[in-house]
């Protein structure tokens, strides 16, 4: 996990010097259009969230010139079996003690203030909103 700030200008130019052998990105915008701009030759890139933008203002340059993969990942209409292998997998490679050590919980009075941390990039890890406390 890195800082998405050096990321939030737009890319100066259509494809920027090799950096990434892949990226799963959560925040689309800028953020994503600059890794692309940076993926290396044949690499792939995921994205998985709009926190910055669902607009990508970028060039078909990376895809045609370096081969990357621009990767979305649905999980709204996924057909149920594929969810269940997703998280049969999870569950069986996932190690549990990294996943609860980033993990923070929080009650639904918590969630407007995380809501402007998480626009900050100031949230690392996981919330988990309680909406019974």
């Amino acid at each position: 996990m890195i800082d998405r700030s050096p990321f939030a200008e737009p890319a100066k130019r259509p494809l920027e010097s090799e950096r990434w052998a892949g990226c799963i990105d959560s925040v689309g915008g800028n953020t994503l259009a600059r890794v692309l701009a940076q993926t290396k030759y044949g690499c792939s890139v995921a994205a998985v969230g709009l926190a910055g933008g669902s607009k990508l203002e970028h060039t078909v340059l990376p895809f045609i010139l370096r081969g990357v993969n621009l990767l979305g990942v649905d999980s709204v209409i996924c057909p149920k079996p594929r969810r269940i292998e997703a998280w049969t997998r999870l569950r069986k490679d996932l190690p549990m003690e990294k996943l609860e050590a980033m993990t923070v919980s929080a009650t639904l009075v918590d969630v407007p203030r995380l809501a402007a941390e998480i626009l900050k990039g100031q949230i690392r890890g996981r919330v988990v909103v309680d909406v019974n406390r």
